[in-house]
């Protein structure tokens, strides 16, 4: 999961990577920090904001009001902004730094290059390193990376290297990335902060668990895994397929199924079905977030049970689809494995207009008649 930036920047700071003075702002009347000029920038979790209109150099404080006012409220890359980053514009030569886990070399891959900036993927200056998970091998990878800079700025570099690396081990995270890292005689500057979070690892992380609950609006599908122990993830909130599934892979193969007819999936979900404890609870709740999006016009349940008794499951899914008044959509179940027959039996009785069935490709094919409109 991706922080925005004014949080990546507090876990910067927090480990001692200088940052830009700066405030979050919910509303245009926010003074700004210091003196000028300042960067205003939208706060969403996701990349390329610059090139989207989600950054403004502002020169005056009438600037930063009227680029605040125009930013709040508005969506950017599928998100709504809720809160702008207003921040002291930061000086020197720019340059890019990331530290990552790289899990198939079992390591940390430092990357460093000398022109940082929007245009880092077309710049062909990248260079990386596969790193033991140590700072200290990091900081020393980045110093032999960084030979050809001046002498005044390696040691200052490779210590941000370290804090960087330091930051992942510390706070079990992805990716660190500053782009740019503004660098002079005086010493370094993040200008941005891109950090992933290892979601599986937050309940380890009570900062990382704090600033996401603060955030509910922000960090929806995390809230939602932090409060319910489950993934959901809003791929499309116009997506016309609400999916309650499990197993992550069979969920992506699903997603990738679908968007290869030309359907417009609304979500990604992994409800795992050994946690519900003979509760429809979280049915329900998977229900209540799909129907809350108007686009929906089906819902297919994909469950492939191993150790859960499907003739269980299938009882849960009626009373979940019975406590949702909001599901006015057809849906589609495909169960397989251990029970089936119970399940179709039950479903059978107590949801009778639903295809219950073994096959995915029948099951793909009744949703696919279902949101074109065709008769099944």
């Amino acid at each position: 999961m991706l922080l925005i930036e004014a949080d990546g920047k507090s876990l910067f700071a927090e480990h001692g990577i200088p940052v830009p003075v700066g405030v979050v702002a919910t509303d245009a009347g926010v003074l700004p920090p210091g003196a000028g000029p300042w960067m205003v920038k939208a706060q969403v979790p996701v990349g390329g904001r610059g090139k989207a209109g989600g950054i403004a150099r502002c020169a005056s404080a009438a600037e930063v009001t009227a680029a605040t006012g125009r930013m709040l409220g508005s969506r950017l890359k599928g998100h709504q902004v809720d809160a702008c980053l207003i921040e002291q514009a930061a000086t020197g030569q720019e340059r890019y730094l990331s530290v990552m886990v790289d899990a198939a070399g079992y390591g940390f891959r430092v990357i460093w290059s000398a022109a940082g900036g929007v245009e880092i993927e077309q710049s062909g200056t990248a260079q990386g390193r596969l790193c033991p998970p140590d700072p200290d091998a990091v900081a020393a990878a980045l110093a032999e990376m960084i030979a050809d800079e001046p002498d005044a700025w390696r040691s200052t570099v490779a210590d941000i290297g370290h804090r960087l690396a330091r930051m992942l081990v510390e706070r079990e995270l992805a990716l660190a990335e500053i782009n740019p890292l503004f660098v002079s005689d005086s010493g370094c500057v993040a200008g941005d902060a891109k950090v992933v979070v290892d979601l599986n690892a937050v309940e380890r992380q009570p900062l990382l668990a704090d600033m996401i609950r603060v955030r509910p609006s922000i960090y929806a599908d995390a809230n939602r895994k932090l409060e319910e122990g489950f993934d959901y993830v809003e791929l499309d909130p116009r997506g016309e397929i609400g999916l309650v599934t499990t197993g992550a892979g069979l969920s992506m193969m699903l997603i990738d199924e679908l968007t290869a007819r030309g359907a417009k999936p609304l979500n990604f979900c992994d409800i795992r079905t050994g946690q519900m404890r003979g509760s429809p609870a979280r049915l329900m709740r998977v229900l209540e977030w799909i129907t809350a999006r108007g686009s929906l016009k089906a819902v297919l349940v994909n469950i492939f049970a191993g150790i859960t008794d499907l003739g269980e499951f299938a009882g849960l899914l009626a009373t979940a689809i019975e406590s949702t008044p909001g599901l006015q959509v057809p849906v589609v179940a495909r169960l397989v494995g251990r029970g089936a027959p119970e399940a179709r039996a039950i479903l059978a009785e107590r949801q009778p207009s639903m295809l219950v069935t073994e096959d995915l490709e029948e099951a793909l094919a009744r949703i696919e008649s279902i949101v074109r409109g065709r008769p099944a």
